[in-house]
């Protein structure tokens, strides 16, 4: 029994107790700055590469990536220690953390500050799809909500967003689709002036080490950047979420009950298709 209850007291630490844990953020960049390390953007990160073609076997590099899936708040307090630093990063926001005013410091600041989408979980949601062949279907669909959303995003905030990042769904992951299919068609890209998205190969195939944060009490997967800098791994590549490094109590609270409603109501969706399917079936 006890056992069976640990997940969900780790998920209430998490999300309503955990104290802030900016100070380890804090002292993993000092440590990645004291062993020489070069902070990049997703977006800069691809600027040397594309210039250069490939990384400077001579010098360390260091990728922030930070996802803004809720609590900008606490997003502004990790570019504020990062900007104390020296460093530079990236931050994607979703249409439901999007911050013009934040946004438009952080460019100017030289960081990357753009659009985390996800417009195939959007749609899939909306109208109860389930399956590949249905994604598939709905793509113009999807690919014009995005063309839409981005354009927009870029008329509020005035930023250039020529780099954008995929947001992980529960549906992306029921379905097994990722966001990023969105992005495939190359004539589609161009006519969006967008240059790189962060799943990219041109990215993924200079990195030498992957960490993202998770919940308590794991904190990093597959392990923690700490370790690889203090190896030197030329290139370390650092995802993060606002929300495992700073409780946010009100954001983390309405954004467990709206994971459950939308997860509810998808179900619902799903089951609904289903029944209706199989009733046109039996009547063939």
């Amino acid at each position: 029994m006890i056992s069976r209850l640990k997940p969900l007291w780790h998920r209430i630490y998490s999300d309503f107790l955990m104290p802030s844990r900016l100070d380890v953020y804090h002292d993993l960049l000092k440590s990645a700055r004291d062993q020489g390390y070069e902070t990049h953007s997703i977006y800069s990160f691809w600027q040397a590469v594309k210039e250069a073609r490939q990384v400077d076997a001579s010098r360390r590099y260091l990728i922030l990536r930070h996802d803004v899936d809720t609590d900008p708040h606490t997003a502004e307090k990790m570019w504020n220690l990062e900007t104390a630093l020296g460093c530079i990063s990236s931050y994607y926001f979703r249409l439901c953390t999007v911050t013009p005013s934040l946004m438009k410091q952080m460019h100017a600041a030289g960081f990357e500050a753009s659009y985390h989408y996800e417009e195939v979980a959007a749609v899939a949601k909306r109208r109860g799809l389930s399956s590949w062949p249905e994604i598939q279907k709905a793509m113009p669909e999807i690919r014009a909500l995005f063309r839409d959303n981005l354009t927009r995003l870029r008329e509020i905030t005035g930023l250039p967003m020529r780099g954008v990042a995929s947001h992980g769904d529960f549906v992306n992951r029921k379905l097994n689709v990722i966001n990023t299919v969105i992005l495939e068609d190359a004539r589609f890209r161009e006519e969006l002036g967008i240059d790189v998205e962060a799943y990219d190969a041109v990215i993924e195939d200079q990195i030498r080490f992957r960490a993202s944060d998770c919940p308590y009490p794991r904190f990093w997967q597959p392990g923690d950047p700490a370790t690889a800098i203090r190896e030197r791994q030329p290139v370390v590549y650092v995802l993060t979420h606002p929300r495992h490094w700073r409780t946010c109590v009100s954001a983390n609270a309405m954004d467990n009950v709206f994971r459950l409603w939308e997860g509810a109501v998808y179900w619902y969706k799903t089951a609904a298709g289903a029944g209706s399917g199989e009733r046109a079936i039996a009547k063939q």
